[in-house]
């Protein structure tokens, strides 16, 4: 859920380019919607729809009771290596708002494959930030023109709202944190709200089902984002 009340009070400015053909386009497209609706409308754009999402239906225990539940499943190439693999994302929500997880099967066909949960959690590749630190590994900041910059925060926390989308034939993901939670000046909100752009290469990151898991994953970070909000002041007021 994206409350529209934020519209006109969030908009995105950069602080990282390793791509500027692709970060200003992303970040045009972002503070358009921003400033038009509040949010992010992904669902209209082609580079997120060209993902195809499509919803499936999982297995999960309940002792010895079969439950049903429903996965979003994508046949793309999320890591850039030319062949297709599966991608499954869970929704999870906190007061309210959507938490996701992406589970990453490389080099497999999902189609009519029936799923389970068990199966699902241990995939070979994850991105489950919620609740996590996430390293910004490209500290380094690109000038760019007509483009105001400042330094960039070692790390970004609580990544939960994770959007795949294809540019000029390459897969990103988009990541941010919920900032509807993080608005106004707090000094504590930090780093909460870096938007990463990202490109996916292999491993696991975050919490998974095993405690003590490694972290395996490995990314190439393409852009950053700070995001910029203010408490919102109903018209009127």
């Amino acid at each position: 859920m994206e409350p529209k009340e934020f519209a006109q009070g969030v908009e995105y400015k950069l602080l990282m380019s390793r791509d500027d053909k692709a970060c200003t386009h992303m970040l045009a497209l972002f503070n358009s919607d921003l400033k038009q609706f509040g949010y992010e409308k992904y669902g209209e754009h082609e580079e997120f729809m060209s993902i195809g999402w499509r919803k499936e239906k999982y297995i999960r225990m309940e002792g010895e009771r079969k439950v049903e539940g429903t996965v979003e499943v994508a046949n793309i190439d999320i890591n850039n290596d030319g062949t297709k693999d599966a991608v499954l994302r869970l929704t999870n929500f906190f007061g309210g708002y959507d938490t996701q997880v992406l589970y990453i099967f490389p080099n497999l066909t999902a189609s009519g494959k029936e799923w389970t949960l068990e199966e699902i959690i241990h995939s070979p590749g994850r991105i489950s930030l919620y609740n996590q630190v996430y390293p910004l590994s490209q500290a380094r900041v690109k000038s760019q023109k007509k483009q105001n910059t400042t330094a960039t925060p070692p790390i970004a926390t609580g990544l939960s709202l994770l959007e795949p989308f294809i540019l000029h034939g390459t897969t990103y993901i988009s990541m941010r944190s919920l900032y509807e939670l993080a608005a106004g000046s707090d000094p504590a909100n930090e780093f909460s709200r870096i938007h990463v752009i990202t490109k996916y290469r292999k491993g696991k990151f975050g919490g998974g089902p095993e405690p003590n898991e490694p972290q395996t994953g490995e990314t190439d970070d393409i852009c950053y984002y700070k995001v910029r909000t203010k408490k919102f002041v109903p018209r009127g007021e």
